[in-house]
């Protein structure tokens, strides 16, 4: 996997849902709304036009992309990044696998397919993170990938420290999250295990980063 090939595969990503988007969307009616978000009990809360729902996920594929093609140009820390090239290169196919999803659940409820959306939507993100933790513990320090906080940037080790726990934290969450989807749980109770899950991912490695760093500032200097 290199910048080349992901370039390649985010041309195609981009080009196959843009087909079934214009595919779907010319079978519509003209004035159809499709939802284009979800409240926590995985019903529709808001709603566009057929070709900006439809769309958006192509948008977001294609953006996303351009991005992270223009990553090396806009990272400070270009020869950590190039150290850290498997969080940069899953990172990427992370976020095109959730574009492609995405559009899945958009023509899904166009086409009246009856699926439950909330736990479609719950196993993807869990997925995501699980490509992504697996990753993080073997990054180095840069400003635009991975967890960035004062204390991780300021030091390399408290990164490095951070990083592996939350890339635990992360799989963790994330298999967590995969598991929950799979069961025949109510939406209200799914949505609380992600978001529980999400809080941790978030919460303890940003904690975790300041104790490092406040004890790495207390040890005495050679």
């Amino acid at each position: 996997m290199n910048r080349t090939s992901m370039g390649i595969a985010s041309v195609a990503m981009v080009l196959a849902l843009a087909a079934v988007a214009l595919w779907v969307g010319s079978r519509l009616p003209a004035d159809m709304l499709l939802p284009t978000h979800f409240g926590i009990g995985g019903e529709p809360d808001q709603y566009s036009g057929k070709w900006v729902a439809l769309l958006l996920p192509v948008g977001m594929a294609g953006g996303l992309s351009l991005l992270l093609w223009c990553l090396p140009a806009l990272e400070p820390r270009l020869a950590n990044l190039e150290r850290s090239a498997g969080l940069y290169y899953w990172s990427w196919a992370a976020l095109l696998l959730m574009s492609a999803v995405i559009e899945f659940v958009i023509v899904s409820t166009a086409l009246h397919w009856g699926l439950r959306i909330e736990h479609i939507v719950a196993g993807a993100i869990g997925a995501m993170f699980v490509l992504i933790g697996n990753q993080l513990g073997k990054s180095r320090s840069m400003y635009m990938v991975g967890i960035r906080t004062p204390w991780t940037l300021a030091s390399e080790e408290v990164w490095i420290r951070t990083h592996r726990l939350g890339g635990k934290l992360m799989v963790a969450g994330g298999l967590l999250m995969i598991l929950a989807a799979l069961l025949p749980i109510p939406s209200g109770l799914l949505a609380g295990v992600c978001g529980a899950c999400v809080a941790v991912m978030v919460c303890v490695p940003v904690v975790y980063s300041y104790v490092l760093w406040r004890r790495e500032k207390a040890q005495p200097s050679l």
